[in-house]
């Protein structure tokens, strides 16, 4: 016998393992609720699944915006992600 076909009788399940077999049953969107009230609103995260048609809600919004447009943007995002604290408009 193969240690491969070996059924090992010593596992305890644990309370993660019996959540994550009940999640596993649970749609795109589902998943991607659980994972947004686990981390809480104030992580700041947004979880969007591949499913989701923001994304190219998004970009079909980006192109519609002019040069100077797309540049205001690009720099609150930038001036969000470094953490700046004044107004990235100024």
């Amino acid at each position: 016998m193969y240690e491969r076909d070996l059924i090992p009788m010593n596992n305890q399940s644990t309370p993660v393992d019996t959540v994550w077999q009940a999640a596993n049953t649970l749609s795109t969107e589902e998943k991607a609720e659980l994972v947004e009230r686990l981390l809480g609103q104030e992580s700041g995260l947004i979880v969007i699944s591949a499913t989701s048609h923001l994304a190219d809600y998004i970009i079909a919004q980006t192109n519609l915006l002019s040069r100077t447009g797309l540049a205001y943007v690009w720099r609150a995002i930038a001036n969000r992600m470094i953490g700046e604290e004044h107004d990235p408009w100024g």
